[in-house]
């Protein structure tokens, strides 16, 4: 009854928001902490921005995957 993690991880949606969705949540990162370190306001401008999108790129990974694993477990069924 175990679902194949590899055959979900291969999915193309799942991959392009992997792909997209690590490198904004990085930018995201460092511009909290250089905006902090810095006392630049400009990157909490963009930590403002880009926060958003690699929570909501994140959630639909999420939501996607989990999509997939219980397809994938009801067809283990039938």
């Amino acid at each position: 009854m175990a679902v194949d993690k590899k055959q979900i991880r291969a999915d193309r949606w799942l991959k392009m928001m992997m792909r997209t969705g690590v490198p904004v949540a990085i930018v995201s990162i460092l511009c909290l902490w250089l905006g902090h370190l810095l006392s630049e306001p400009a990157f909490g401008s963009v930590f403002l921005i880009t926060m958003p999108i690699a929570l909501v790129i994140g959630f639909s990974y999420n939501l996607r995957y989990v999509m997939l694993a219980v397809r994938a477990r009801k067809a283990e069924q039938d």
